[in-house]
């Protein structure tokens, strides 16, 4: 009977714990990039460019790890390259590259640009192995019509190689369909702190620009832990009328201070009454969406905002959208569409626990 009864119980939590478990973006793929790719071992970057001739090279599977493609006991520098047509663009969308696995170290270019990086090479080398490749693609760099060239730099330094596993290809998330205006792309960005840095009238014409949503160790930041602010100026849709607007800022990690025109409007730690941040450690997985104050927003002019970051460990930034501004209907969409998803463990801690 004991054993009936505990496999009852194992059942049931099975159950529970796939009732609630995390939903990550609503990504749709658009460009499937699995299947054959160039490949060459070596190290030239001159193999970024898409003009380069690699008609002698070798062919390769992806996903999949270069030893077992012939390339047996090989560590060091090697080469892919995929041609592909994009075709239409969905609107008012960001798209990313994803790539599985990789590894350990990668460089990823897009049409002769370096979009992407994880992992170190030599001789600071650092192992990217178990984080998933995922690059915001800056829409400009791609043809609609013609051929695209994807290049990605690897670096093994013992065991598999290579792109190993999936998914690979370009996607698209659909929640950026509940975006009114969309606010992914390129940002300005500066580490550090300085309590100025929120001011609207602030200058910041000599920081560095930042794509997002993307980790900033994408982006060039590698290993960079502490503070950083983000900065972005923008102007309502004409139509936008007088209805009542959110922000939404996707997934941060860690923790953020968020000001619009220099006024503070919110912080993960506001989102306790929505369930959205339920504990510390777990910053990095709420969703923020913030209710924009009238007062503080310029319907008819130019509005400012700037994101204080701090991240503890491993990677920091705005990793995940949708970026941008909804209405309160979209941004009640938006929760709801989530708010089904809390993980399990997170769903026994409010249960037993938090009062």
């Amino acid at each position: 009977m004991k054993t009936k009864h505990y496999k009852f119980i194992a059942i049931t939590l099975l159950s529970v714990v796939l009732s609630f478990s995390v939903k990550a973006e609503d990504l749709t793929r658009i460009v499937s990039l699995s299947g054959e790719w160039k490949f060459s071992i070596g190290d030239d970057i001159t193999w970024a460019s898409p003009s380069y001739n690699v008609s002698d090279w070798d062919h390769i599977s992806v996903p999949g790890a270069w030893e077992n493609e012939g390339y047996r006991d090989y560590n060091g520098y090697a080469w892919y390259r995929r041609d592909f047509v994009m075709g239409s663009i969905p609107a008012n969308t960001t798209l990313y590259l994803m790539l599985g696995r990789i590894d350990d170290a990668d460089e990823v270019y897009l049409n002769g640009t370096i979009i992407g990086k994880n992992g170190k090479f030599p001789p600071d080398y650092e192992t990217a192995y178990s984080t998933t490749r995922k690059y915001t693609i800056p829409v400009d760099l791609l043809k609609e019509e013609g051929n695209n060239v994807i290049a990605v730099r690897v670096y093994d330094s013992y065991s598999e190689g290579g792109i190993i596993d999936g998914p690979a290809g370009i996607y698209y998330d659909e929640d950026n369909e509940l975006l009114s205006l969309n606010l992914s792309g390129s940002w300005k960005f500066h580490t550090g702190n300085n309590k100025d840095w929120k001011d609207a009238g602030f200058n910041d014409s000599d920081w560095k620009t930042i794509n997002v949503p993307s980790t900033w160790e994408n982006e060039g930041y590698e290993g960079y832990d502490g503070y950083a602010w983000y900065r972005l100026k923008f102007k309502l849709p004409a139509n936008s009328g007088t209805e009542e607007l959110y922000l939404s800022l996707g997934k941060i990690d860690d923790v953020d201070d968020v000001y619009l025109n220099g006024e503070y409007i919110g912080s993960v730690y506001d989102l306790k009454k929505d369930f959205e941040y339920r504990r510390s450690g777990w910053e990095y997985n709420a969703r923020r969406i913030y209710k924009i104050p009238e007062e503080m927003l310029s319907r008819n002019g130019i509005n400012t905002l700037a994101i204080k970051v701090f991240d503890g460990q491993g990677p920091g930034g705005i990793y995940e959208g949708p970026i941008g501004i909804m209405s309160k209907e979209n941004s009640r969409k938006y929760i709801n569409k989530y708010h089904s998803d809390q993980p399990f463990w997170d769903y026994i801690y409010d249960k037993f626990f938090r009062y």
